[in-house]
C-alpha cells in the first residue's frame, strides 16, 4: 500500500561548512550555496504539492559559533529575504518564522515582519523558517504563557496552542543532510511520529532530485503512529 504524501516536511540543512572545507572554498561560501539548495527544495515541494515545508536555519545553540560567522549568517538572512521576495510572491508562497526573534537585530526583524505581511495571503505553500529556534526553548516559552491557575489541568492541546508552530500540522517527513543522525533539538514535539531520513550528501549538494527520491522512499514506508 502506498503511503499518502506528507503534509509537512521538515529539513535540517546540515553540512555547509564541511562542504566548503572539502571543496577548498572559504567557510562562508557553504552557507551561501545552501540558500540555493533551499530554493531547489522549495521548488520540489511546490511541484510535488507538499503544503507545509520547514527549514532549520539557525538554532539557539548557533550563537556559540564565531562572531564573524554569526554576523555573516544574519546578513545572509537579510540578503536572502530581499533576493527571493519576488520568487516567493510569484509562486504564492506564504512565509512564516518560528523561534525567539527578540535577540535578532532590528534590520533582520524588520525584514522578517515585512515578508510575513507581504506573503500572508499566499496559499500554495506554507514555508516556515526556524531562526534562533530550539524545541526546549519553544516548550519553555509555551509553558510560561499558561496562566498559573490553569497549569493543574493543562492538556497537550493547551500547550500546542502556545507553541511557535500553532496551526501547523505535525511533521510527517523529517530530513537531515550531511550523514549526521540526530534531531538536534529541532521540532522534537512536532516530529513524534515523523518518518526520519538521514542522507550523506552535504546540504549545498542537495537537489530537487534528492528531494523527490526521498519522497518516493517515504511513500513505501508503513506508518503505524504507535498502533
Amino acid at each position: 500500500m502506498v503511503v499518502p504524501d506528507p503534509v509537512h516536511v521538515a529539513i535540517v540543512m546540515d553540512g555547509n561548512r564541511r562542504w566548503a572545507k572539502e571543496n577548498n572554498f572559504p567557510l562562508f561560501w557553504g552557507h551561501r550555496r545552501g540558500v540555493r539548495a533551499l530554493r531547489e527544495s522549495v521548488q520540489a515541494a511546490i511541484e510535488q504539492k507538499i503544503p507545509y515545508l520547514t527549514f532549520f536555519a539557525f538554532s539557539t545553540e548557533n550563537w556559540q559559533r564565531s562572531e564573524n560567522e554569526v554576523k555573516y549568517l544574519m546578513g545572509l538572512f537579510v540578503r536572502s529575504i530581499g533576493h527571493y521576495a519576488v520568487f516567493l510572491q510569484k509562486n504564492k508562497i506564504r512565509v512564516y518564522f518560528i523561534g525567539d526573534l527578540a535577540p535578532l537585530n532590528d534590520n533582520l526583524r524588520g525584514k522578517i515582519a515585512s515578508l510575513r505581511e507581504k506573503t500572508a495571503q499566499n496559499s500554495k505553500l506554507f514555508l516556515t523558517i526556524a531562526i534562533n529556534y530550539g524545541s526546549r526553548d519553544e516548550l519553555t516559552r509555551a509553558v510560561k504563557k499558561i496562566p498559573p491557575n490553569e497549569l493543574q489541568n493543562c492538556s497537550w492541546e493547551d500547550i500546542c496552542r502556545r507553541l511557535d508552530t500553532r496551526g501547523i500540522p505535525d511533521v510527517d517527513l523529517f530530513i537531515r543532510t550531511s550523514g549526521e543522525q540526530r534531531l538536534s533539538n529541532f521540532l522534537l514535539l512536532q516530529s513524534a511520529y515523523a518518518e526520519l531520513f538521514f542522507i550523506k550528501k552535504y546540504w549545498p549538494e542537495f537537489t530537487q532530485q534528492d528531494f523527490e527520491i526521498i519522497l518516493n522512499e517515504y511513500r513505501l514506508r508503513k506508518r503505524n503512529f504507535g498502533k
